[in-house]
């Protein structure tokens, strides 16, 4: 009995490695980048924590926006006054983060509001958008609705500031 061979076939071969686009990042930029980007936070988060002016980690034209509202607040006095309202002022409730991610473009911080004198939970997402050095924008993802109940003074966190401040 004879014995026929199969023919045999290539293997599939890999496609040949293309030289990178003149402005891609050279290989490991990325995680370099998400690296550096991950420092700024730590800096910035301890200088928050410590009570420091975080306000020097955003870029000039900082711009701080609340999606639910549309309200936006620009340069870093503005947004830093924001923040600092959101953290101590306006409301009986306290922020507490629960994780951060940290890429070579973004930062996402998730956590909650929780209530200090009633049982209050609000969970929120805050994206910031990085540019190497310093903090560009941040997004805040949240519904204000049920810190209304925890405003100081009858403050209302809807009525606050006005668009673009």
């Amino acid at each position: 009995m004879s014995r026929t061979s199969a023919p045999q076939t290539a293997a599939p071969q890999p496609p040949a490695p293309q030289a990178p686009a003149p402005d891609a990042p050279a290989p490991g930029a990325g995680a370099q980048r998400a690296e550096a980007h991950r420092r700024l936070m730590d800096d910035y988060f301890g200088a928050m924590s410590a009570g420091g002016d975080f306000s020097t980690f955003f870029t000039e034209d900082v711009v701080w926006v609340e999606t639910e509202s549309g309200e936006s607040f620009t340069g870093p006095a503005a947004v830093r006054e924001r923040i600092e309202a959101l953290h101590d002022r306006m409301f009986e409730a306290r922020s507490h983060g629960r994780s951060l991610s940290v890429t070579d473009e973004h930062a996402f911080l998730e956590g909650e509001f929780v209530g200090t004198a009633v049982d209050l939970r609000v969970p929120f997402c805050l994206v910031y958008d990085l540019d190497g050095t310093a903090i560009r924008r941040m997004r805040l993802y949240m519904t204000f609705a049920p810190l209304r109940a925890v405003a100081r003074g009858g403050a209302d966190p809807a009525a606050t500031a006005g668009p673009g401040r």
